[in-house]
């Protein structure tokens, strides 16, 4: 599937849906949780139903990665459900309808154990924000981050597919391409 396709796929189950839930998964561990932005950074996963059609995005372990399915993914034994609904930001999301759908994709492919490439890309969303009719916004992004020591914001984000899932009401604007620092 192309980057084009899987956009027109994935913005075609959104757009113009009505948002009837949104469930927050993190693995048995703390979370950071920014309130000022209404901001939590989780490791598992978040869900959501539009109409009758679920999309989720998810800790993929086999891939080691981010991303997301189009059918009901199961919750793993290892992940706590994180109530997020109660702000009232995110609960005025439910109910309401999607405006504009705005996908930010990148891609991996597979390799076998000689680092031959086995498949071809295979695209996944590291940043996904959602405009609703009311006004409200919400932003799901693949991050890594840190956190200031004095005001508890996110600070450094960079796009990072095995980092952190951001979900955010108030999308953060300065996201920085990926970090690749791994080799030196």
């Amino acid at each position: 599937m192309t980057e084009q396709e899987a956009n027109e796929l994935l913005t075609s189950r959104i757009l113009n849906k009505k948002l009837h839930s949104i469930k927050v998964y993190n693995h048995h561990q703390p979370y950071p949780f920014v309130e000022d932005n209404e901001a939590v950074v989780v490791s598992a996963a978040v869900a959501f139903l539009f109409e009758d059609e679920p999309i989720t995005f998810y800790w993929h372990l086999e891939d080691s990665i981010f991303n997301f399915s189009l059918a009901k993914v199961e919750v793993d034994e290892d992940w706590d459900d994180i109530e997020i609904t109660n702000i009232d930001t995110f609960k005025n999301m439910e109910g309401d309808e999607v405006i504009e759908v705005a996908i930010n994709w990148t891609y991996f492919q597979k390799l076998d154990e000689n680092f031959e490439i086995l498949e071809e890309k295979l695209y996944v969303p590291q940043e996904m924000v959602l405009s609703f009719s009311n006004g409200s916004q919400l932003q799901i992004a693949c991050v890594d981050f840190n956190i200031d020591p004095v005001s508890n914001d996110l600070v450094n984000l960079s796009y990072h597919m095995s980092g952190g899932l951001l979900i955010s009401a108030v999308p953060y604007t300065e996201i920085a391409a990926p970090v690749f620092n791994d080799i030196q």
